[in-house]
């Protein structure tokens, strides 16, 4: 990058030729021919401004616009002749300036075809606009307009920025080896054409000769030596035609359009947008071509770095074009033994080859491996299957191999490419995961043989046991009542404690029965329109004497209303029984115990967006539960560690069976607790029938079954 120094002193150099030329052009010029002659200052100028910066624009033109007019002064010229080639070479070098950057340097360039048609309209543009001011300053001053003037002035003016201009704009060159004895032919030429034209007359018309040479310039030199050898061979041309000399006949006074377009300007302006255009194109093809081989550079580097995929691509006949380092690698050939002597069918499995041609009906041969491909038509792209291949060592690897068109740059398919990956060790871990899942199938369906053989026993033992309870208590309470005058109080104790025994066995063997029809999803339940307040009352009724007996105040509160509900009066008894039983159980002497039997219907309660509830909440001051131990309540044969610590008898039984009830009503059971400070389970279930409104709730119903100390 050029240092600020070095840019300001190249404005300064530009700024001062532009003042010389235009001096030179206007010195003692004839009017109207003066106002033709001072292209040069106007590209000199175009170039000053084109490289400042935005925010020297406006100082660049208002300086150049003085200096023309004082170098126009200095000459000699009127200062309204002076004026006009002031105003016309600064909206020139604007209007280039401006559609050429858009005010931003960095986009001076001659890098792609945007460039050069940006380059073409911004030349245009400012030589159409020095005429256009020029014609209407003659216009206000009320000269007369020479013939063709305006046309005049474009075509000169168009000659020197495409020709001089290239030399400003920054254009990529890539480095390129030429050779010297092309250098050498190439200058013989341009001076063997030069020398035709300086011998050359009007009628020969020799100009053109140097057209093809500043292509052959443009194709294989660098960018600046060809924009420098442009500017010296339409320099040489344009002293030509000044100095009377070479293939150009005078212009005469009465000159038409024709006649212009065969003066040296034209030839100029032609040939430079010719030989620029041809710069831009073989600029353009030298960077695709760079980018193309950095890629491809990269696309190599990428594919030979990658040890554990194979790529293997062939022509359509199957023939293998390009053998991978991965592909060397995993299977041992070397690329020079394989690339334009076989095809991929040498590394298959030979068998399960024959077995696929089968399957699809060809002939085994490389069009098995493409043959999905081929039958889906040019849509499909790409085919994945899972081969086997032998390596060079007769060593078997699994591969997935993923077969997909090449195509050229014209979108013809020209060959397959075959990417392939070593799978042996995820076949093998699937193998091993099957396997796996396998073993816990069998696992899993011996379990259930298992809990299925233990529930059937458990039932079996609790039917088998069940019959001689029932007889030992009903034996005990005969002894009990019928023999009581004759048994001394010990002998009456000990009958106390066979039927408390009994009681407690049988209510084992009634729960391991319900818990075996449970898990075999055979609950019997004999749904019938049931009142709910009755198996609450019932259930309270039945622990009230436990209750009384501890001296826990135990209180029930109903509604006076019915609370109607399609379900198994005994299941929903033996519900609340547990619950209830549970707070008496395990709440100390002297504590409380509330049942509460609550409607709610209220469409914006949680527990009502499928329609009214009832719950049955059981609420307790005893030992309570602690936290880390709540999320597991409901399990079978769980027990509190604080009723361990109590040594309070249980099964662990009761809340999986309130559980197994509750669901089967379609209901659900909550609990809440603290340790210390007592718990409270909640039964929510659905209500049924329409006559289950809100009802007002009942006085506290003792019932007898307030326990008071």
């Amino acid at each position: 990058m050029r240092s600020p120094s070095s840019r300001s002193a190249g404005d300064l150099v530009l700024g001062l030729a532009t003042l010389v030329a235009a001096y030179l052009a206007l010195q003692q010029s004839p009017v109207p021919d003066l106002v033709s002659r001072w292209w040069t200052a106007g590209v000199l100028a175009t170039a000053l401004l084109v490289r400042l910066p935005r925010p020297r624009l406006p100082v660049g033109a208002v300086g150049v616009l003085v200096g023309v007019l004082a170098a126009g002064t200095a000459a000699g010229v009127g200062a309204a002749t002076a004026l006009t080639v002031a105003l016309a070479t600064v909206v020139e070098a604007l209007l280039v300036t401006w559609c050429l950057t858009c005010a931003d340097p960095s986009r001076a360039r001659l890098a792609t075809w945007s460039d050069f048609r940006r380059f073409l309209l911004a030349a245009g543009a400012g030589c159409v606009g020095a005429a256009v001011t020029t014609a209407a300053s003659y216009a206000v001053l009320g000269r007369p307009e020479p013939s063709l003037l305006v046309v005049w002035i474009f075509l000169t003016h168009l000659a020197a920025q495409v020709v001089v201009l290239p030399l400003f704009l920054t254009q990529p060159d890539p480095g390129l080896r030429v050779r010297v004895l092309e250098v050498v032919a190439h200058l013989a030429l341009l001076a063997a054409g030069a020398l035709l034209c300086l011998l050359a007359t009007a009628t020969q018309p020799l100009a053109f000769v140097m057209l093809p040479l500043l292509v052959w310039s443009a194709a294989r030199f660098a960018s600046r030596w060809a924009k420098l050898e442009l500017v010296v061979v339409c320099t040489f041309l344009a002293w030509l035609s000044i100095s009377g000399r070479g293939p150009f006949a005078p212009l005469p006074r009465d000159a038409g359009v024709m006649d212009l377009l065969a003066t040296p300007q034209a030839l100029v302006a032609v040939g430079a947008i010719t030989v620029v255009a041809f710069m831009v194109a073989t600029s353009s093809l030298r960077e695709s071509l760079r980018l193309n081989r950095s890629h491809e550079v990269q696309l190599g580097r990428l594919m030979d770095s990658a040890s554990g995929t194979a790529f293997v691509a062939t022509d359509l006949e199957g023939t293998i074009t390009w053998f991978s380092p991965g592909a060397e690698q995993l299977l041992g050939y070397r690329a020079q033994d394989v690339v334009g002597r076989c095809d991929p069918t040498r590394f298959h499995d030979t068998e399960e080859l024959l077995a696929r041609a089968s399957e699809l009906g060809v002939p085994s041969g490389p069009a098995v491996l493409t043959h999905a491909l081929t039958e889906a038509g040019e849509g499909a792209e790409q085919d994945t299957r899972e081969w086997t291949w032998v390596r060079r060592d007769g060593s078997r690897v699994s591969v997935a191999s993923s077969v997909s068109r090449v195509r050229d740059q014209a979108g013809q398919h020209v060959g397959w490419l075959d990417v392939v990956r070593d799978v042996t060790d995820r076949r093998a871990a699937e193998q091993a995961l099957r396997q796996a899942l396998d073993l816990e199938r069998e696992t899993n369906r011996r379990m259930r043989d298992l809990d299925r053989a233990k529930s059937d026993f458990v039932s079996a033992v609790s039917h088998e046991l069940r019959t001689p309870l029932t007889s030992i208590i009903g034996y005990a309470e005969i002894l009990g009542d019928d023999l009581a005058e004759n048994l001394t109080s010990t002998q009456l104790h000990l009958i106390g404690s066979i039927d408390r025994n009994g009681e407690r066995l049988l209510a084992l063997v009634e729960d391991l029965l319900t818990l075996a029809r449970v898990e075999d999803g055979r609950l019997p339940l004999e749904r019938v329109e049931t009142d709910l307040r009755g198996p609450v009352r019932t259930a309270t009724e039945v622990v009230s004497h436990a209750a009384r007996s501890r001296r826990i105040d135990l209180s029930v509160r109903v509604p006076d209303r019915p609370v109607a509900l399609r379900g198994d009066p005994c299941q929903l008894e033996r519900l609340v029984l547990n619950l209830v039983s549970n707070a008496v159980k395990f709440t100390p002497q002297g504590g409380r115990v509330d049942v509460d039997l609550t409607v709610q219907d209220d469409p914006g309660h949680p527990d009502c967006q499928d329609g009214p509830t009832a719950s049955v909440t059981v609420r307790d001051t005893g030992l309570g539960i602690p936290l880390e131990e709540q999320g597991r309540l409901f399990q079978r044969f769980f027990r509190s560690s604080l009723a361990t610590e109590q040594a309070i008898q249980g099964t662990g039984l009761g809340l999986s069976i309130v559980q197994a009830i509750a669901v089967a009503h379609d209901g659900r059971v909550e609990c809440e607790s603290t340790p210390g400070s007592g718990s409270t389970f909640r039964l929510v279930v659905p209500l049924d029938g329409s006559d289950r409104g809100p009802a007002p709730e009942g006085d506290v119903d003792h019932g007898g079954l307030l326990a008071t100390p």
